[in-house]
Parts: structure tokens; C-alpha cells; sequence
């Protein structure tokens, strides 16, 4: 139902988008963006905190002498990481912060009383002026943000809003100081990238995904949010370490979430058998040594479907290895009500039973401890990357899914089509040439497909609904109506 008009959507196309739509805020000669969400009558549903959490972000002021930047010096993809120090003895001297701090961030992490880091800003940085770069697109982010929303996942992705500032003002506080502090030459060769394109804009290709506008006005942007969690182990992720991409998504098909998702059979007995042959790998069995409640699985299975689906929408390149979880308590009182509360420690999962019980969450009935999986880093898609989650098939095995998932996948895609109100925002909400939203729609239509024929061919249960399931103890299959969810 949906093939008729693809090639006539991604062949088709407007000019780019002029500029990011949302609610600015001046700095100078520069601003934050709280970009416009999405319709309101879309399904879309935004979180209690997600307006106040835009609003601290955007209330961060560059140059406020109690904020530090500092270049990000590890990992593979440059990026700026933002600290308040207004509490700490470097108050209204971020230049002596900056000189002290900066080149030892990682080692003082928690070890400066009074340094809190805030954000991190991200700009587009992929490979230029002869230099082998990792991938990084700026929009990418507020795309997996506010689609997040649309989609109700239960997986957490944070906030992220547009910051455009002035390229000399970044230049000397913060990128020409980056590749002499690179912890690793993929990280250090995205520095020489940032500070060649600071130095020459017109040598960065395309100008418009590095500069806001015409690069003569020397304005750059990025994306600024803050994502927490601590990264997964083989529980989540599969023995990966040591792997490049293809092969990580082999091991990735490996885990206890993915092979339940793909097996055929009823919740339970497809959560008894993906534990068991997951164990068969020692790597994935030693992360799984604490055990794995049925709440749990329920968690991952929804969640990893959810990533499935948004990878393949946005193309990111490369998830295993960039998967976060918090610790969270859910609790279930005598009126069947959830409440979760987040723990505050990063023990692998081996550890986890050195997490004590609070008293509050003891005397409330039934209680579960469960990884609440986050996925912060999300700025390798957006644009034409390697897509992974489609090269291997992965939306096309998941047997299991959300309702109401299925519903608003099914909602985008023939909006898409009719070229209805959010094709409209993602074509002029996030500043992105035709060729990106149009790749971004096809792939939109293409997870229909896939999921509707499976649905069609009865082999996509609707079972999964993680809050119900703590809640009730019990597994509803829905049914749904394949062509009018």
C-alpha cells in the first residue's frame, strides 16, 4: 500500500530549509533554538520535564564567567562539553578553568568540588580536508528527540535544542586547543576538521551543515543536550569488544532482547529460550550472572524494538557500543499504580545486588529493579551513513512489538505519502536539504512495509507494553487491525 509513491517522494523536493523553526533565544550574535514540536493533534507525546529541560539548556550563556567549555578529548568525535562552575573556586575565571581543567577533564571528573557538567555540544564533523573522521550530523539528535516523543517510546532520549555561536568565539576557547589534548587519532583528526572549517569556511563541504546560514557571517551550530546513563555491558550489546560495525550487529542479534524479539513463540517461553541460547556465548553469560527477571526482558524487548524502528528510520550508524542504562526502581502500590525512581549508581550488572532497597520502595508491595536503557549518543544518522539496521535485516525479524508503536509508524508513513502536516515539520523544522528528509521518508515507508507485512502474516505479536506488564504481572496480546490500526 504504501510502494505506489516512493520514488516519487524521494525524487521530489524543495529547496532546503532556510533555517531551524522553533522559539530563539539571543546570545550576541548568536542563539538557542527550542525547535518546534511536533503537531499536536499527532499522537506525539512529550514528557512532564521535556519544556523545562529545553529551557535549561537553552538557558546556558556562553559567556557567563561561571561556565567552562572544554574540547572533548576522548571517544571518536570531537565535541564541546560545557561545565557550571559557579559553585567551585574557578568562579569568574573560566580562563584559569579552562587552562587547568580542560587538558585533565577526564582523570578530575568528580574531583573538583563545585564543577558540574551541564551539556555537550556537538557539531557535524565528518571527513574533511584529507582527514578520516568518525560521523557526526547535528540534527541528528533533535530528530531521534523529538521523534522519540512521537513514537511514545519508553526507551529515554534526552532533550536537545540548536545552539548557533560565534565561530571565533569557539575557535579560541575551545577548538583550537582540541587536537593537542585528543586522546586518539580518529578523535584528533575531527579537531583538525573543526579548526581547518573554523579557519576556512568555504573549504567545508557542505558549508550548511558546519556554518547557520551564509558562512561569511562566521556563525556555526551544533546540537547541545545532556544524556545520562552509564554505557552496557555484553547484556545489552553482545560481545562486541574489539569488533568493527558489521560484525557488532551480528553479536548485537545475539542477546537476550533481540533473540526474544525474533523468536515466534508467546512472551514467556520466548524469554525462557533467548536467556538460555544467549549464555551459550561466556561474554554475554558472565553479564547475565546477576539473572534476568521477566520485568526486565519485557523492558529490553520493548526498547530494543523501539531502537530497531528509529535506527532504521534515521539510518544511524553505528548503535552497539553507544547504549546507556540507569538503574531504576519500579514500584506497584495496592491500586495497581507504577511509580519508578532512578538509582543513583553506575554498578555493572554483575553488581547489581549491592543496590539496597529504599525504605519508601520496600513498604510499597511489589517492586522491581530494572536497567532502564538510554541512548544518548545519537548524532551519526540523519544523512546518507551506512544503515546498518537496515543492511541486516533487523526491523524485518522482530515478532514482537508495541500497539501503539506499530500504530504511529503506520500514521507517518501515510502522511508521508499525502504529503500531510509531518512531512511538513520534517521538512522545515531542522534545516536539512531535500536529499536527507527525502531518504528519511523513504526509510519511513519502508518500516511500514516491512512491520505491515508481518502483521499481515501474522507473525508480528503486539504484546509488548512494559509499565502493564509491571503493573499487572500479565501479557496482553493486542489485536490490531493491520491495514486501520
Amino acid at each position: 500500500m504504501f510502494r505506489l509513491f516512493l520514488v516519487l517522494l524521494v525524487i521530489a523536493g524543495t529547496a532546503q530549509a532556510a533555517e531551524f523553526h522553533g522559539a530563539s533565544k539571543a546570545y550576541g550574535k548568536g542563539q538557542c533554538i527550542v525547535l518546534d514540536r511536533l503537531p499536536a493533534d499527532s499522537g506525539a507525546k512529550y514528557k512532564s520535564g521535556d519544556a523545562d529541560k529545553e529551557q535549561e539548556l537553552c538557558g546556558i550563556d556562553f559567556a557567563d564567567k561561571g561556565i567552562g567549555m572544554c574540547p572533548k578529548t576522548w571517544s571518536t568525535s570531537p565535541g564541546t562539553v560545557i561545565y557550571d562552575i559557579r559553585k567551585s573556586r574557578y568562579n569568574g575565571g573560566p580562563e584559569k578553568f579552562e587552562a587547568d581543567y580542560c587538558p585533565k577533564q577526564r582523570a578530575l571528573k568528580g574531583k573538583v568540588a563545585g564543577v558540574d557538567r551541564v551539556a555537550t555540544y556537538k557539531q557535524s564533523v565528518n571527513g574533511q580536508f584529507k582527514q578520516s573522521t568518525s560521523a557526526t550530523y547535528a540534527q541528528a539528535s533533535p530528530l531521534y528527540y523529538e521523534y522519540s516523543r512521537y513514537f511514545n517510546t519508553i526507551v529515554d532520549i534526552p532533550v536537545a535544542v540548536i545552539r548557533i555561536m560565534d565561530t571565533q568565539e569557539h575557535f579560541s576557547r575551545v577548538a583550537s586547543k582540541g587536537h593537542a589534548m585528543a586522546q586518539g587519532k580518529m578523535i584528533a583528526d575531527g579537531w583538525n576538521v573543526v579548526t581547518s572549517a573554523e579557519k576556512n569556511p568555504a573549504g567545508y563541504v557542505p558549508v550548511n551543515e558546519f556554518y547557520y546560514g551564509d558562512s561569511k557571517n562566521g556563525l556555526l551550530y551544533g546540537a547541545m543536550l545532556k544524556g545520562p546513563g552509564t554505557r552496557y555491558g555484553a547484556e545489552f550489546n553482545g560481545n562486541i569488544s574489539g569488533k568493527g560495525y558489521s560484525e557488532q550487529y551480528v553479536f548485537l542479534q545475539k542477546t537476550p532482547a533481540f533473540l526474544a524479539l525474533n523468536s515466534l513463540k508467546g512472551f514467556a517461553d520466548a524469554v525462557s529460550d533467548a536467556i538460555n541460547s544467549s549464555r551459550a556465548d561466556p561474554i554475554v553469560a558472565r553479564s547475565l550472572s546477576a539473572g534476568v527477571s521477566s520485568e526486565q526482558m519485557m523492558f529490553w524487548m520493548q526498547e530494543m524494538s523501539e531502537i530497531a524502528l528509529m535506527d532504521y528510520i534515521f539510518g544511524q550508524q553505528d548503535r552497539p557500543g553507544n547504549i546507556d542504562y540507569l538503574w531504576t526502581w519500579y514500584s506497584v502500590n495496592d491500586k495497581g499504580e507504577v511509580k519508578s525512581s532512578r538509582v543513583d549508581s553506575e554498578v555493572a550488572r554483575p553488581e547489581m545486588k549491592s543496590i539496597e532497597v529504599p525504605d519508601e520502595i520496600k513498604s510499597s508491595g511489589k517492586y522491581y529493579l530494572i536497567q532502564k536503557t538510554q541512548i544518548n549518543d545519537n548524532d551519526a544518522a540523519g544523512r546518507a551513513y551506512a544503515n546498518f539496521t537496515k543492511k541486516f535485516g533487523l526491523l524485518g525479524k522482530l515478532r514482537h512489538m508495541n500497539a501503539a508503536t506499530y500504530r504511529q509508524l503506520i500514521r507517518l508513513a501515510r502522511d508521508y505519502q499525502a504529503r500531510g502536516p509531518l512531512y511538513d515539520y520534517l521538512n522545515n523544522t531542522f534545516y536539512m536539504p531535500p536529499a536527507y528528509t527525502n531518504l528519511i521518508v523513504q526509510n519511513s515507508i519502508q518500516a511500514a512495509e516491512s512491520v505491515q507485512s508481518a502483521c499481515k502474516a501474522g507473525t508480528l505479536r503486539f504484546d509488548l507494553d512494559a509499565e502493564m506488564y509491571v503493573a499487572t504481572q500479565k501479557t496482553e496480546e493486542v489485536h490490531v487491525d493491520c491495514e486501520n490500526p
